[in-house]
């Protein structure tokens, strides 16, 4: 295996144990209000936001979506449950 400077093509990236981990950082693209829901974490309601994030550079993963509330670990989603991806 070659040395690839992997400094010029990502954002970040580790050495542990002889091996290179390089990662893209994500950057918010978009931001649009879901409306005010109930919040299982909170126990109360607020708004929540759907949220775009795209890579900030070249990457092997592409955009990726979230709900997020007002706060870390706020959610709208009933524990257990999980949100499913959209068919395209």
């Amino acid at each position: 295996m070659t040395d690839i400077d992997l400094d010029k093509s990502a954002d970040w990236c580790v050495q542990a144990g002889g091996i290179s981990i390089a990662g893209t950082d994500m950057v918010e693209s978009s931001r649009e209000s879901d409306g005010i829901k109930w919040c299982f974490h909170c126990r109360k309601r607020h708004e929540f936001w759907w949220v775009v994030m795209v890579p900030n550079g070249l990457s092997y993963y592409g955009p990726s979506a979230h709900m997020e509330g007002v706060g870390r670990y706020c959610t709208d989603l009933f524990p257990g449950w999980v949100r499913m991806a959209p068919d395209i």
